[in-house]
């Protein structure tokens, strides 16, 4: 028997539709009206939003919404596009920065000199604990947000658009190191020798340019030895805990990549097929890098990866400068770029070219070469 009055249930064809109150027939019976979403929260926001903004017979009865509210609405209807430690780190910039000092503020007096005071004060002094100003770049994360929800109150007829756009600050482009080609052979050869459950996966970010998420989920039967081929279909994600048993505010899960994309199958070469022949009949675990029968926590996991570093006096880099390091290899060797974007699991090449490759001076040398062998042949 279905339920009556407003409630929220979950359909056969696996969205969420909630019921919703909006009159009276003349015969005194209740006109419900139909919400949908792909989650309960979606739906409840939603359900929430047509309640308080509805103008109804009476328009001054409309409520006026906080920025709190708007944004607490933005973040619910977007959970499922945000999710993994996307939605952890808005959660955060939300939670610490954003409602602090914007949340009580009603909506209609959400102004850009409002916005470019609090933006100009986190550069200046909005470090949590009072020493300094955030960087450009996480000021530049938390507008993002605030711009979205904004845009968000804006489609709902919430409030008018800000005559102004927004400024945000310029993204920093930081110099990522690589390891260099004799640094790289020196970690590997070393590497080889030892062969246990960190090494393998060091080998392998080396050699495909998977991210250490993606590292640390692999399991031996994503490895296809008889077609030579990483089947890469999951990653380790961190994630908002709501089990108030657990006392813990994130924990990690095994999910699907953010991105079709990622989804790939990495070939696997000659040099690597041999390694991995060699640690599979080595393996204690089902996960290529792991030990027990869990997987290995991707920050145990680089502090793993920064003791072998230690230990062989080479470059400390962060784990993803494997990757970098691994596109830089395969331009180097002459890889065309849409390939090479393919294997990384990048939507575009632009992405490929202007963020991993990184050209060396030897390379540059080279291409210069290039022009002068050219001029002569004229």
């Amino acid at each position: 028997m279905p339920k009556r009055g407003e409630n929220i249930h979950k359909r056969k064809d696996g969205r969420w539709e909630g019921r919703l109150r909006t009159g009276f027939y003349s015969n005194g019976k209740t006109v419900y009206k139909s919400i949908y979403g792909k989650t309960y929260s979606e739906v409840k926001s939603k359900m929430y939003l047509a309640k308080n903004n509805s103008l109804g017979d009476n328009p001054c009865r409309r409520k006026e919404f906080t920025f709190g509210e708007i944004i607490t609405l933005w973040s619910n209807i977007n959970r499922v596009k945000h999710r993994g430690t996307t939605e952890a780190k808005y959660d955060y910039l939300i939670k610490k920065h954003i409602l602090p000092e914007l949340g009580n503020f009603n909506i209609s007096n959400i102004t850009n000199y409002v916005l470019n005071d609090f933006m100009e004060r986190k550069l200046k002094c909005g470090r949590l604990d009072r020493k300094g100003g955030l960087s450009k770049s996480y000021v530049r994360s938390i507008m993002i947000i605030i711009n979205s929800a904004l845009e968000f109150a804006v489609n709902e007829q919430i409030c008018k658009p800000l005559k102004t756009v927004v400024y945000k600050p310029s993204p920093e482009k930081n110099k990522l190191t690589i390891l260099s080609v004799m640094e790289q052979q020196k970690l590997e050869g070393n590497l080889i020798k030892r062969l246990d459950a960190t090494s393998v996966g060091i080998l392998i970010s080396l050699n495909t340019g998977l991210r250490i998420g993606e590292v640390c989920a692999l399991s031996w039967e994503d490895i296809d030895f008889e077609n030579r081929v990483i089947h890469v279909g999951a990653t380790i994600i961190r994630i908002k805990d709501d089990n108030p048993i657990s006392g813990m505010a994130t924990k990690l899960m095994l999910s699907r990549p953010k991105t079709s994309s990622s989804i790939r199958d990495i070939p696997i070469s000659s040099k690597l097929f041999d390694i991995l022949k060699k640690a599979y009949y080595k393996a204690q675990s089902k996960y290529v890098v792991s030990d027990n029968s869990s997987f290995t926590s991707p920050r145990t996991y680089e502090y793993r990866f920064h003791k072998i570093l230690n230990e062989y006096e080479i470059t400390p880099v962060n784990y993803h400068a494997l990757r970098h390091t691994f596109a830089t290899r395969c331009i180097e060797a002459g890889m065309d770029v849409k390939t090479l974007s393919e294997i990384l699991g990048h939507s575009n090449v632009s992405i490929t070219l202007n963020t991993y490759v990184h050209s060396s001076m030897d390379l540059k040398r080279k291409q210069i070469e290039k022009l002068e062998t050219l001029l002569l042949d004229l």
